[in-house]
């Protein structure tokens, strides 16, 4: 969700947006809820989204399981971390909030 009220002048703010490219670390493009394709989106502006529904696909963003997608076994509100099972491996995970994102692209399961 973006997080910024200056980003093209608030039009996105609170706003859903799947990040479709890495263009460097500090920079990404995103396309919006709408389907527009908003480029050169500063990471800093954008806050990760972790599904409700226990089995929902995630991805992984710490630095022992980067980008690794991951099923979501559970999450705990009020600690701010989830426990995720990767795809590959079936290993258990807990990260907090912040090392993890709702994956919406393809896996296989």
């Amino acid at each position: 969700a973006v997080v910024s009220q200056e980003f093209r002048k608030g039009k996105y703010y609170c706003k859903k947006v799947d990040i479709v490219d890495i263009v460097d670390p500090t920079t990404c493009t995103c396309r919006s809820e709408s389907g527009k394709l908003l480029e050169n989106v500063p990471q800093d502006i954008l806050e990760t989204v972790i599904p409700r529904k226990p089995g929902s696909l995630v991805m992984l963003l710490d630095k022992d399981h980067r980008w690794q997608v991951a099923e979501l076994a559970d999450k705990d509100s009020k600690k701010e971390c989830i426990v995720a099972v990767t795809l590959i491996e079936k290993e258990a995970v807990t990260v907090s909030f912040s090392e993890a994102c709702q994956y919406v692209g393809d896996a296989m399961r």
